[in-house]
């Protein structure tokens, strides 16, 4: 048994006593730092179990989430790399086919994945791409990490193209050939006859359009050659037997264009 003095009387107490046998006073054998002492504790002791709850009650759903399998993110297109060039201290060069044109933000994302998604390590990288179909002498669309990101459009944008591909040529009742033209002035060409004129109606995705006036003579190998008449650099194009559009110029042939068929 442990005694101590009063805390308010000093007549001996025991210190577990809960009154004092003299004055009559509540726990006479605690002094007051004591009972601070004893309150910090059990506060401390309600504080940590309420933390342990806490923590227990958050790592339940975090552990099972992360035991869960993560999709995989799937790109809004397939792309095939043809060319991936690279050499210490110089830009990484990539050349890329994709079977249709992406919107921007799409373009970008692909973009971003082929150039995380290899072994090379370059600040300055530059994706060239191509569309299915197209010449393998020009691109459609570039992206460049430099090390922001960067794109340039030099073809008809996924949305123009849409557009260009939904025309209605049932006005062209007469109509001989039609083709695309791609490029940042993409549009359609429409050739067609009036009397012993040929003309050739462009037609843009904003709903623009050029008519020009030709001269047409037939060729032996049942082509047709097609001579503006206002022009002083034998420029003309030539729709051979084959349907195709070939555009010449002084230096030769600079445009080749297969026959367009609209979406019905």
């Amino acid at each position: 048994m442990a005694l101590r003095p009063c805390k308010s009387c000093k007549h001996t107490v025991d210190t577990t006593a809960k009154i004092c046998s003299s004055c009559g006073v509540k726990n006479p054998g605690m002094s007051t730092g004591q009972k601070v002492f004893r309150l910090m504790t059990v506060l401390l002791i309600i504080a940590v179990v309420v933390s342990m709850w806490s923590v227990a009650s958050n790592e339940g759903p975090t552990e099972q989430f992360a035991n869960q399998t993560t999709p995989t993110k799937v790109l809004p297109s397939a792309y095939a790399i043809t060319k991936d060039d690279f050499r210490e201290g110089r830009p990484r060069k990539v050349e890329v086919k994709i079977p249709k044109r992406l919107s921007e933000a799409d373009l970008v994302e692909v973009a971003g994945a082929i150039r995380a998604n290899t072994k090379f390590k370059a600040d300055r990288t530059f994706i060239g791409f191509r569309v299915e179909g197209q010449s393998e002498s020009s691109f459609w669309a570039n992206v460049s990490f430099d090390p922001g990101v960067k794109t340039s459009l030099y073809g008809l944008s996924a949305e123009h193209y849409e557009t260009l591909r939904a025309l209605d040529l049932k006005a062209y009742p007469n109509r001989m050939g039609s083709w695309l033209r791609d490029g940042a002035l993409g549009h359609v060409m429409v050739l067609y006859k009036q009397g012993d004129k040929y003309l050739i109606d462009s037609i843009f995705p904003s709903g623009g359009k050029n008519t020009a006036r030709y001269v047409g003579k037939k060729q032996p190998d049942g082509g047709l050659r097609l001579d503006d008449p206002e022009s002083d650099f034998n420029e003309h194009y030539v729709v051979d037997a084959t349907g195709e559009l070939q555009g010449w110029g002084e230096n030769g042939v600079y445009m080749t264009l297969s026959p367009f068929k609209p979406v019905e």
